[in-house]
């Protein structure tokens, strides 16, 4: 989607055009679902919290201001839901989520085992690293407009990110 169109369908939406917001939900609907999956690790949740997202991002679009972009707009919702997400699972625990991945090849099975052993990876770094390193590098985030999103500093961020990157490195035994 390229800029004019999107600010196009944002003042649509704003003037309460459903199919310019549906049009909206669709082109981000994969990136936010990708964010809460590469950081709950659980694919159920990830839907809901996807979901509750999006109703937070059409109830106050009419605040959104083209200051920043659309998608750190987003992302920025996106990612304070995930901390409140975060803190109300630490004083109610959920129990673990069953899912069934099942390879039609060896080639599948290789590949999901190798995905596997890096979302496993990912999962074990401490949650402000581990989300760093998603918006950066699954995302396409800068530093900057992370920094944005987080309301973090760009140079901890940057940190962040370095000893995220190490601790996989050492985890894999790379250089």
């Amino acid at each position: 989607m390229d800029g004019m169109m999107e600010c196009d369908l944002i003042l649509q939406a704003q003037n309460g055009n459903t199919e310019a917001m549906n049009r909206l939900i669709i082109h981000y609907y994969p990136m936010v679902f990708a964010f809460f999956y590469r950081n709950t690790n659980q694919y159920h949740q990830s839907k809901d919290l996807t979901q509750e997202v999006f109703i937070k991002m059409v109830v106050a679009i009419s605040k959104y201001r083209p200051q920043s972009k659309f998608k750190s707009w987003l992302f920025t919702i996106a990612s304070n839901h995930l901390k409140n997400y975060y803190r109300s699972r630490s004083r109610h625990p959920e129990p673990a989520e069953l899912e069934e991945n099942i390879p039609a090849s060896f080639d599948e099975a290789e590949e999901i085992a190798v995905r596997n052993d890096i979302r496993d990876a990912l999962l074990e770094l401490p949650r402000e690293q581990k989300e760093v390193i998603i918006l950066h590098y699954y995302q396409e985030f800068s530093f900057r407009e992370i920094a944005e999103i987080t309301g973090e500093n760009e140079s901890t961020l940057k940190a962040r990110a370095r000893y995220g990157l190490n601790k996989l490195r050492s985890k894999w035994g790379g250089s």
